[in-house]
């Protein structure tokens, strides 16, 4: 078996001849993307499933990657027996093989980064689950090692390939708010657990090979639950943040910007005896950009109008729009009581600039096919991931798009550890105090 070092050795010289020798075309056998499924959980039990039924003959699973048997076993349901997958521990030993074109990455959140490098050091196109990854250097080294590459990476913010989000987007880009400096990102919930103490390692787990390049620490069960903790995952400032704060540079036209500064808050609130490892239970978060202001509280203000009342607000000058899964409102500016007088009288004239404060019609929509776990936005993202491995064009959602999504809940978790707002150094790619 090789050793870790002469398989690094083995991929950067992969990698080199990628960069310099360009692949022309796509060059699959039967004209299908073969694939690997690594990381066997429930999202990527979800993610094979829409690539299986969306791909058809396009798509074809040879193998299953998996750490722990126990959530192996789980996972293979009859279904996917059926598709006779060859399942291994490692997931280099699927990177190996001649006959795997691309891989599903579905593990903890600390590992995208490095098996994504792998993956396109041994010449694989990659759907990678999001957040693209827990951490900056993390997120860096991904991009690096796709920008000297031809490969194709869709990151899983399906959001960008939902009919309602890009319908939704033509309200902003017609200008109907007026002008828009600040926008809100409303999630509730948390990941956070009690402290548990340390577990003898169950048979059938590589915990090693689990935790790959974090921190090495001892085994508790509730580590499994990745998301809670910063070594592993984001909380939910990266997990739903990564969603959210995508819609929001799609929205704003903010695809490779970076927030100049950044604030977080937060605290043990919910479950006060978690572990301090982990991401706090409540916070907020302010981003400022060059021309806009973006919030995130995990706090959820209850307005019965029929739509539920998590997701984006974008906040406008002549009114609001609000979009999450279920679908979108727009929302007119309510004038102010004044003086127990009752609200000014509208304003005369009828232009439609951005300074006119004119009421604007309200309007919702609720996708008959919207809800947080609704499968066909997923099914048209993978759709076009395995479109764009035939015609190598861009994805929807690529490793830049993804990384930008990715970065400023990076930075929201290094200022809740550290304490104090940060900003972006843009030349040496790391945040900086200000």
């Amino acid at each position: 078996m090789a050793t870790r070092r002469t398989f690094l050795k083995t991929s950067a010289a992969a990698l080199a001849a990628t960069a310099t020798h360009p692949l022309q075309g796509w060059q699959g056998a039967n004209n299908r993307v073969r694939m690997a499924v690594i990381g066997c959980g429930t999202r990527a039990g979800r993610v094979f499933d829409s690539l299986v039924r969306i791909g058809g003959a396009d798509c074809q699973f040879v193998a299953a990657v998996e750490v722990n048997k126990a959530k192996l076993d789980s996972w293979m349901t009859p279904e996917r027996q059926a598709f006779q997958l060859e399942t291994v521990v490692d997931y280099r030993r699927v990177l190996d093989r001649k006959d795997v074109d691309a891989v599903l990455i579905a593990t903890p959140d600390h590992s995208h980064s490095t098996i994504t490098i792998d993956a396109i050091a041994a010449g694989k196109d990659v759907y990678c689950e999001k957040p693209a990854s827990n951490s900056i250097p993390r997120v860096n080294a991904m991009l690096d090692a796709y920008k000297k590459s031809t490969r194709i990476i869709q990151i899983g913010t399906q959001q960008r390939s939902w009919d309602h989000f890009a319908e939704a987007k033509k309200i902003i880009d017609a200008g109907t708010l007026g002008s828009i400096m600040h926008v809100t990102i409303v999630q509730p919930g948390s990941y956070a657990r009690p402290k548990e103490p340390e577990q003898p390692v169950p048979a059938g787990l590589d915990w090693d090979l689990w935790q790959l390049d974090a921190p090495k620490r001892p085994f508790k069960p509730t580590r499994l639950g990745f998301r809670a903790w910063y070594a592993y995952g984001s909380g939910l400032i990266g997990d739903w943040g990564a969603h959210h704060i995508d819609v929001v540079h799609w929205f704003m036209n903010a695809d490779r910007k970076v927030p100049l500064k950044t604030s977080a808050n937060g605290s043990f609130l919910i479950v006060p005896d978690a572990d301090r490892e982990m991401v706090p239970d409540t916070f907020s978060i302010s981003w400022v950009y060059d021309n806009f202001l973006l919030t995130f509280a995990n706090a959820e203000v209850y307005v019965a109008d029929g739509i539920e009342n998590w997701g984006v607000f974008f906040i406008g000058s002549r009114g609001s729009l609000q979009v999450n899964r279920q679908g979108y409102a727009v929302r007119p500016v309510v004038p102010h009581v004044r003086r127990k007088q009752g609200p000014p009288p509208p304003p005369s004239g009828s232009g439609s600039g951005s300074g006119n404060q004119s009421s604007i019609e309200a309007k919702m929509f609720v996708n008959p096919r919207g809800g947080v776990e609704e499968d066909y936005p997923l099914d048209a993202h993978a759709r076009n991931f395995l479109d764009c491995v035939k015609s190598r064009r861009k994805p929807n959602a690529d490793m830049e798009i993804g990384y930008y999504s990715a970065l400023p809940a990076l930075l929201a978790l290094e200022s809740l550890a550290q304490g104090r707002t940060l900003g972006w150094d843009a030349a040496a790619r790391k945040s900086k105090a200000v």
